[in-house]
């Protein structure tokens, strides 16, 4: 089936005022602070999109989370978190349980961190429900759309292409260059202990160009205290990954498979074997991740055009007070 872009039916929000219901996608706030096509967007709601305003403004185009700016990209955040709701369910779409386990695990965990920052600026535990459920169903539109069968489906082949460059799959035994003083500080290690960890990765590293398996040699230097793990460790990344050093990506990618190198950072040091990118289960894992790395960009167009068709109405007085709150808690 197609998403069809479309507003929202008419009858169906008629229906919903004559009996007072709620809308799916609205918050359910006594009052909303903006409407769009019709739908309401309480105060909480429009304080989730304010907060991922405040918390990542570059993620949003924003050179900083001035009033004017914040308020104008948290409305249209607004409007596209209608405008999902309403696609999702004009394609008659339904969220899979796996989707919903990651739902309830985002907010189990979010609200244990940030309920007292939450609940200060209006944000309820429904509330970052529904904006976790938003996500959800924005991925979810996205695999509809763009994979097996999708209206613009995205082909292997130019999965495959993505895949290739954007994707690298390596084993890596990982060690440790610092250590932890009795104050919780972390210290560079003596140069002595240093060179002779570099030493021992080195004599590891031939072992494994010798012919040695990686995970013999792993088991083999497990006792090291600077070498956490008695396990290689097998790791799918691309090139944006946060979790490791600058330029790690780019050695690993340009490395032949199979070689072992070592790679040291100030901190740590891996020995490393590339493993092949044309594994068809490497690529199925990551196939969405790719679908929404490669088509998100499309799809934020597509919304683009349905958002530019609603209606919008503010309450000037109340997004003034959201944003207040929400400055005065960061």
């Amino acid at each position: 089936m197609r998403i069809r872009w479309i507003g929202i039916p008419a009858l169906l929000l008629a229906l919903a005022m004559l009996c007072g219901c709620t809308m799916p996608w609205q918050s359910g706030a006594q009052e909303a602070v903006i409407t769009v096509s019709d739908a309401g967007i309480g105060a909480d709601l429009y304080a989730m999109y304010l907060t991922q305003i405040f918390r990542t403004p570059e993620k949003y185009g924003l050179l900083d989370t001035k009033r004017d700016a914040a308020e104008k990209k948290a409305v249209e955040l607004c409007a596209q978190y209608v405008a999902v709701n309403t696609a999702f369910r004009s394609a008659g779409l339904r969220l899979t349980p796996q989707y919903k386990t990651r739902i309830a695990d985002n907010v189990l965990v979010k609200w244990s961190f940030y309920k007292k920052y939450y609940e200060s600026v209006g944000i309820r535990k429904q509330t970052l429900t529904q904006y976790e459920t938003a996500e959800a169903k924005r991925e979810m539109l996205i695999a509809h759309k763009y994979g097996p069968g999708g209206e613009a489906a995205v082909s292997d082949i130019e999965l495959n292409a993505y895949y290739g460059v954007n994707y690298v799959t390596f084993r890596s035994i990982n060690g440790y260059l610092t250590q932890t003083g009795a104050d919780g500080t972390s210290t560079r290690l003596p140069v002595e202990e240093i060179t002779a960890i570099e030493n021992r990765f080195r004599k590891m590293s031939e072992q494994i160009r010798a012919g040695a398996a990686i995970e013999t040699v792993a088991g083999d230097n497990a006792g090291d205290a600077n070498i956490p793990s008695a396990e290689a460790q097998t790791v799918t990344i691309n090139r944006k990954t946060n979790n490791y050093p600058a330029e790690f990506f780019t050695k690993v990618s340009q490395m032949d498979e199979g070689t072992p190198i070592v790679i040291e950072t100030e901190d740590y040091i891996f020995l490393v074997v590339k493993q092949s990118a044309k594994s068809d289960e490497n690529l199925q894992a990551h196939r969405l991740a790719c679908l929404l790395e490669m088509c998100a960009a499309k799809f934020e167009s597509d919304l683009a055009k349905v958002t530019s068709g609603y209606k919008v109405r503010k309450n000037s007085s109340a997004l003034g007070g959201v944003y207040d709150a929400v400055s005065d808690a960061f």
